[in-house]
């Protein structure tokens, strides 16, 4: 559709109670900039439809202007920067935090409840004498996204995230990897608010009483727990992640330190549609494929079954077909042979 280069509003035109358009600033990128009365600007996007605008987090004041039979999306901001323009839209258009997790509604009510509120309402919570989040476990079967939903849970919260493997942390050098559990949470500290994510966490503090010996792993737990003590009082939430929580020490899991503990389980049946719609993005397939098919017949599977098994496999065997493109045989004939890794079916709950 092309759009008149004429300003789409005029001067005197009310953007909200109170507020009016003094002049048109100028026009860049599709988008007319205004001055408004109350000396902020108003961006008008103009090649933007209200039903892209995914702002779940609400870091801006949208507003949707109807005129001339058409919906118009702009946004207020403090100051006029032409280089910021494309990096609103850019935000304004991605889906971030937890609107990119389809389904698992238990899940994130639970983490909001839990852990969002607390730590974005800490004067409310202490008045009741209710604690802050000091360290999460989240365990449950392989593949399920527990990574995935650590790193949609720092957008959420808009904290830096620091991802660790134990294998980041191993050296060949005597006390080395003491220094490095130590300086891990110096630069989360540093860089407050933030997350520590210990992906397999087991391996790095795994439970003592089982080793053969435990000597060298005693300083880097006695390390980790010093460390994780007063994460809370530092603005720093650690989390970890592990497929085998009876495997990590229990001093570690002691209240005060990893006090919840929150199971992730298989994707549910609006989790499993969305995970089939995102792994076909950007490969030609039917558009006349039955998600909601598909996730019925997948219940028991797992995130990683869906994407890097059923969905690959899938491409791979169109290609090898010399079919034009995945179409709905093909998934199911693959979803028939390919049987869920994970047969083992939970509740969602935590454990204080």
């Amino acid at each position: 559709m092309q759009i008149s280069t004429k300003p789409i509003l005029h001067n005197g035109f009310e953007i909200k109670s109170g507020v009016t358009i003094e002049k048109r600033v100028e026009r860049v990128f599709f988008t007319d900039v205004y001055e408004l009365s109350d000396k902020t600007f108003f961006y008008l996007f103009l090649e933007l439809e209200p039903n892209e605008v995914k702002d779940g987090q609400k870091r801006y004041e949208i507003l949707r202007i109807k005129k001339d039979n058409r919906e118009w999306i702009g946004v207020i901001v403090e100051t006029h920067l032409t280089k910021q323009l494309s990096e609103i839209t850019k935000k304004l258009t991605t889906i971030r935090g937890f609107d990119a997790i389809a389904g698992m509604n238990d899940l994130k009510h639970l983490l909001i409840e839990e852990v969002i509120n607390p730590l974005r309402n800490p004067e409310k919570f202490e008045k009741f004498k209710v604690s802050i989040p000091n360290g999460i476990i989240l365990h449950g079967p392989p593949g399920c996204g527990k990574t995935f939903m650590v790193r949609k849970l720092a957008e959420e919260l808009n904290y830096d995230f620091f991802e660790i493997k134990h294998s980041d942390l191993a050296t060949p050098y005597i006390h080395g990897a003491v220094g490095n559990i130590g300086k891990v949470f110096e630069d989360a500290k540093q860089n407050a608010p933030a997350i520590v994510f210990f992906d397999e966490i087991s391996g790095l503090v795994p439970d003592r009483k089982k080793l053969q010996d435990a000597s060298h792993k005693e300083e880097e737990i006695n390390e980790f727990l010093i460390q994780l003590n007063d994460a809370a009082d530092n603005q720093v939430l650690v989390i970890g992640a592990t497929n085998y929580i009876d495997r990590i020490d229990p001093a570690v899991l002691r209240p005060g330190r990893f006090d919840k503990k929150i199971y992730v389980p298989l994707p549910d049946f609006e989790a499993r549609k969305e995970l089939f719609k995102l792994g076909l993005v950007g490969r030609p397939h039917d558009e006349k494929i039955d998600f909601e098919k598909l996730a019925n017949i997948t219940d028991g599977y797992s995130s990683a079954d869906i994407i890097e098994d059923i969905i690959e496999t899938s491409a791979r065997l169109a290609v090898n077909l010399d079919k034009p493109m995945i179409d709905q045989d093909i998934i199911e004939s693959r979803i028939k042979e390919k049987k869920p890794d994970q047969e083992e079916k939970k509740q969602i709950g935590f454990i204080t």
